[in-house]
């Protein structure tokens, strides 16, 4: 794993599965495979002002987002959860899902370099 910092932490994964690290690994996978297409979808989503589609993104982001421990934005996903569901504060929401999405691309690449086979 990279010395670099990083923006994830499994210290969350590894205290339920201490010393499987398939389990860790299939979880990783399951992250790259999804989340950064979903944190876009979330974007377009919110742009569209699909609010209904937007809240379930959120939601199934939201479990995914606390699993890795990527803290920097685990306030804002329940932000934007909480916001779309109720159709309230929507124009803070734009913000937030960008940033959402910047990070979940960027905790995608970090990944990908500490996961590579």
């Amino acid at each position: 794993m990279s010395k670099k910092a990083r923006l994830y932490n499994l210290n969350k994964l590894y205290g339920i599965e201490q010393h499987d690290s398939n389990f860790i690994n299939d979880l990783v996978m399951v992250f790259l495979t999804n989340m950064p297409a979903d944190a876009q979808l979330l974007v377009k989503f919110c742009d569209e002002q699909n609010w209904e589609q937007a809240y379930f993104i959120a939601h199934k982001m939201k479990a995914n987002i606390e699993l890795l421990g990527i803290e920097s934005i685990e306030g804002e996903i329940r932000s934007v959860e909480r916001n779309v569901k109720s159709k309230t504060h929507l124009d803070q929401v734009p913000d937030k899902v960008n940033h959402i999405n910047t990070i979940i691309q960027k905790v995608a690449e970090q990944l990908k370099e500490d996961f590579k086979e």
